[in-house]
C-alpha cells in the first residue's frame, strides 16, 4: 500500500484515501459547487488533524470489518483509520450510505 504524507502532517493518506477524497471534492462539485466541496474537504481535513493529535477518538465498527481500524465521522463521511501507527494512516474515507463493509474488504489497504 502506497501512503503518502507531507513532512509536516502529523498523519499518512493511503493512496486509496486520496482517490476517495477526490472523488469526493468532484461529486460535490458537480451537484453543489466548488465551495461546498472545497469546505467539506476542508473538515475532513480538520478531521485528520484532530485524530492525528488525538487518535483513540475514534470508534470500532465490527458490524464493517473485523480490521484493526477505527472510525471517525465528519458530516456524512466515514475516515477510516489505523490509530497504531505514527503518523496515523488514513486508509479511507467514505461516504455513510454507501456498502463501506463490501468497499472495505474489497480494498488491499491494511
Amino acid at each position: 500500500m502506497q501512503a503518502r504524507t507531507d513532512s509536516l502532517d502529523p498523519f499518512q493518506l493511503a493512496e486509496a484515501a486520496i482517490l476517495d477524497i477526490d472523488e469526493i471534492w468532484g461529486y460535490l462539485f458537480d451537484r453543489e459547487n466548488a465551495v461546498a466541496a472545497d469546505h467539506v474537504v476542508s473538515e475532513l481535513f480538520a478531521g485528520f488533524y484532530r485524530l492525528a493529535a488525538n487518535p483513540l477518538i475514534g470508534h470500532r465498527r465490527t458490524d464493517l470489518t473485523n480490521r484493526s481500524v477505527l472510525f471517525y465521522k465528519v458530516f456524512s463521511y466515514l475516515i477510516v483509520y489505523e490509530p497504531t501507527t505514527r503518523p496515523i494512516l488514513v486508509a479511507a474515507v467514505l461516504h455513510g450510505k454507501r456498502n463501506v463493509s463490501r468497499i472495505l474488504s474489497q480494498r488491499s489497504m491494511m
